[in-house]
């Protein structure tokens, strides 16, 4: 939905012209008409994004529909996490130096946050299913600033079905001290996989889905927020597949 056309009345200030505090303001008053709501929040969050705050990054966004998402601990989740390293010390020698010596000390470090987020992706005549294992940690001068890895897992939907295997991994590395210069941070795509790569990915993949389903009617699991409602990416599903591994 495009801000531009949207104004509180005839004479008001477009919603995008406002500044982030004063969007913050209007829609923590949660007082405005839902289409209102999310014309603030799609400005906020553009806001957001430019500036290179919070959790979203625009592999986040773009094309998603994410439809749920749980919460993590390293503390109480190392049986989820454990299958994480080894894809991840698959994936991490095809990056620079300086990116597997971040992801090295965020995957280690005790303030890690860990976050699944399960989706629906419609980009370029493609659609998959998936989730994301997104790991991140405040800066600790900002904190509304993140340092963030992702590794993300997805099937992908043929003549309208998904059929549980693996066909992509996407993994970024996004330290902020460089996302904070020209959005810059290392991003690798793997299709079509096969060998180890495909070996080492479905295990974690199908663990994955296995506490998906122990999780989705455990409420303290639920990550939710009263603003996910009207942030555009959020939401019910925009399709599921025949054989989708999250029904």
């Amino acid at each position: 939905m495009s801000t531009a056309t949207l104004l509180l009345d005839a004479e008001s200030l477009p919603v995008e012209d406002l500044s982030l505090p004063a969007l913050m303001w209007e829609i923590n008053l949660q007082k405005r008409p839902n289409w209102l709501l999310r014309c603030l929040m799609h400005a906020l969050e553009a806001k957001r994004q430019e500036k290179g705050m919070g959790w979203s990054r625009a592999w986040n966004k773009k094309g998603l529909n994410v439809f749920r998402a749980h919460v993590q601990t390293k503390e109480n989740d190392a049986d989820y996490l454990r299958l994480v390293d080894p894809l991840i010390a698959r994936l991490l020698p095809l990056a620079p130096p300086q990116y597997q010596s971040f992801a090295s000390e965020l995957l280690a470090d005790p303030a890690m946050m860990s976050f699944t987020f399960y989706h629906n992706h419609d980009l370029d005549g493609l659609q998959h299913e998936g989730l994301t294992l997104s790991f991140g940690r405040k800066i600790e001068a900002d904190p509304s600033k993140r340092d963030r890895l992702d590794l993300i897992l997805e099937d992908r939907r043929r003549e309208g079905r998904v059929d549980g295997r693996l066909d992509r991994i996407r993994f970024y590395i996004c330290p902020w001290s460089e996302y904070q210069n020209g959005k810059t941070h290392f991003a690798l795509e793997k299709s079509e996989l096969s060998g180890e790569d495909l070996v080492v990915s479905q295990e974690l993949y199908e663990s994955c889905v296995r506490f998906y389903h122990a999780w989705k009617i455990d409420q303290a699991r639920q990550w939710s927020h009263w603003s996910a409602r009207y942030i555009e990416y959020f939401g019910a599903r925009s399709f599921i597949p025949v054989g989708s591994s999250f029904a």
